[in-house]
C-alpha cells in the first residue's frame, strides 16, 4: 500500500510541476549536462529581457530630438524608468505565480505582454500612450518572464553554479548590445514604428521557443507569504538595496541620455547609438 501511495503521489507531483522533464526523457542530477539546454535558454531570454532597456538610449534620443523635441528630457524618461519600476516592483508576484503554476506558464504569458507592448506601442501617437506601452506594460511582461529566468540555471547545478549564473546574465549586455544596433538599423531604414513591431515579433517567435527549454530540476514549493518581512529586518538586505539602487541610478542615466549627448556635442543619432553599444560592453 504504501508503494501504491508513493506512486500517486509522485505522479500528482509530476502533473502538478509541468516543467519537469519526464523520468527517462532527461536526466535529473545535479551538474548534469543537460542543465545547458536551460541556462542557454534563460540567456536567450535574459537578451529579450534587458535587451529593450539597455538599448531604451535608441529610443530616447529619437524622441528627445525628432518626434518630440518640444517635451522635456525629465518626461521622456518616464517611458524608460516605467519599464524597470513595473518590471522589478512586480518580480515579488511574478515570482510566486511562476512557483506556483511553473516556470514556463509565467515565462509565457511573459512573451505574450512583451509582444503586445511592442505592437500597442508601435501605434502610439502621445507620450503618455508610450508611458504605458512602451514603459508600463513592456515592464510587466518583462517581470513575468525575468522571474523564472532569474532562478532557473542555479537550480541545475552546484559546483558550477557560478559558472551557469554568469553565462545566463551575460544574456542581458549581449541583448543590449546586438538590441541597439538592430533597433538604430532598422529605425534608419524603416522608422521607429516598425522597429517597434518587428522587435515585438521577435520576442514572440524567440521567446516562445525557449520557454519550451525551461525545464525545472526540482519542483518549487509554493510560498508561504508573498512578502517576507523577516529580511527587512537584516541589515545585509539594505545593504544590498541601497547599493542597488545606487548603481542602477547611475547606470540608467547613461543609457537613457548618453545618445542625446552625442548629439548635443556635434555627432549624429547614429553615433549615439554606438556609444550606447560599447556602454553595453
Amino acid at each position: 500500500m504504501d508503494c501504491i501511495r508513493n506512486d500517486t503521489a509522485n505522479a500528482k507531483s509530476e502533473h502538478d510541476h509541468p516543467n519537469l522533464p519526464e523520468v527517462g526523457k532527461a536526466p535529473r542530477s545535479v551538474d548534469s549536462p543537460f542543465g545547458w539546454i536551460p541556462t542557454l535558454a534563460t540567456m536567450v531570454n535574459f537578451m529579450f529581457i534587458f535587451g529593450p532597456t539597455n538599448s531604451y538610449g535608441v529610443f530616447s534620443t529619437y524622441y528627445l530630438n525628432v518626434k518630440f523635441p518640444d517635451t522635456p528630457a525629465a518626461t521622456l524618461s518616464w517611458i524608460g524608468s516605467l519599464i524597470t519600476t513595473s518590471m522589478f516592483c512586480l518580480n515579488m508576484f511574478t515570482g510566486a505565480l511562476a512557483d506556483k503554476r511553473g516556470y514556463r506558464f509565467s515565462a509565457y504569458i511573459g512573451t505574450v505582454v512583451c509582444t503586445a507592448a511592442y505592437i500597442l506601442a508601435s501605434f502610439s501617437t502621445e507620450i503618455w500612450q508610450l508611458m504605458l506601452t512602451q514603459g508600463v506594460l513592456f515592464g510587466v511582461g518583462a517581470s513575468f518572464l525575468l522571474a523564472p529566468t532569474n532562478s532557473l540555471a542555479a537550480q541545475w547545478f552546484e559546483k558550477r553554479r557560478g559558472l551557469a549564473t554568469g553565462v545566463s546574465i551575460a544574456g542581458s549586455s549581449i541583448g543590449g548590445m546586438w538590441f541597439t544596433a538592430a533597433t538604430q538599423g532598422i529605425m534608419d531604414r524603416l522608422g521607429p514604428e516598425w522597429a517597434l513591431r518587428i522587435l515585438g515579433i521577435l520576442t514572440f517567435f524567440v521567446t516562445g521557443v525557449m520557454n519550451l527549454l525551461y525545464f525545472q530540476r526540482v519542483p518549487t514549493a509554493p510560498r508561504k507569504r508573498i512578502i517576507e518581512v523577516q529580511a527587512a529586518k537584516r541589515l545585509t538586505f539594505w545593504l544590498v538595496a541601497l547599493e542597488l539602487f545606487a548603481a542602477y541610478t547611475g547606470y540608467w542615466a547613461l543609457v537613457f541620455y548618453i545618445g542625446t549627448t552625442a548629439k548635443q556635442v556635434g555627432g549624429s543619432l547614429q553615433d549615439g547609438s554606438r556609444l550606447l553599444l560599447v556602454l553595453n560592453v
